[in-house]
């Protein structure tokens, strides 16, 4: 069954390791779940839905999700929910910033909430020791505070150190030793696969109930 789902990637940074990641996830979806379309998300980009920083005054989960995306009185802020609804799962790719995920995401999160909700997230890291810190709290806030449906496979890449430190060397995802987290990306859709099914499985006799 085909379905649609979001890659947000954590970095703004306009040549970033992220970016190589996303096209080596973007290769292996496309190659093993030809049916799943992925909408890839770049935070600082106007097709992006870059958002001020200053929330709005208001509680996002105050808006019931009939009410979503007019309930929002800032037109960046309608066009960024409107694009999370349309999603059936979520790819979550930070690299980690001093043992954290950087600041725009965590912003890209806080507009929003009953969209949110019951959605199903996998969370990818990328850093010295695969971004572990980042990749703990991500789980905290999208399954905690978010209320996301967790996929308990993520994925956790380990940058080589000239990576990290060099100003001009970027993954391309090409890279042969990308090759050894094969396994681990597999594992981690599938998972979201199985996820998306439960959710949408779970609307039908829900629907059905009411009928």
């Amino acid at each position: 069954m085909s379905s649609k789902v979001g890659l947000i990637l954590g970095s703004t940074r306009q040549h970033s390791n992220t970016f190589g990641i996303s096209e080596y996830l973007l290769s292996r979806i496309n190659s093993s779940h030809p049916q799943m379309t992925i909408e890839r998300i770049h935070l600082s980009q106007s097709s992006g839905h870059p958002l001020p920083l200053i929330i709005e005054d208001y509680i996002p989960a105050s808006h019931p999700l009939s009410s979503l995306p007019e309930a929002y009185s800032d037109e960046s802020i309608r066009k960024w929910s409107k694009t999370v609804l349309g999603w059936d799962g979520l790819i979550v790719l930070s690299p980690q910033y001093n043992w954290g995920y950087p600041a725009p995401l965590k912003n890209a999160f806080d507009h929003l909430f009953n969209e949110w909700n019951g959605l199903p997230v996998a969370i990818a890291t990328l850093g010295g020791h695969g971004g572990s810190k980042a990749h703990e709290q991500l789980k905290v806030v999208l399954g905690g505070g978010c209320k996301m449906i967790l996929v308990e496979k993520g994925l956790q890449v380990d940058l080589p150190r000239e990576l990290i430190v060099s100003s001009e060397e970027r993954v391309k995802g090409d890279e042969e030793w990308l090759r050894r987290y094969d396994e681990e990306v597999e594992e981690m859709i599938d998972g979201l696969v199985e996820a998306m099914e439960k959710k949408r499985e779970k609307h039908i006799d829900a629907q059905t109930e009411r009928a």
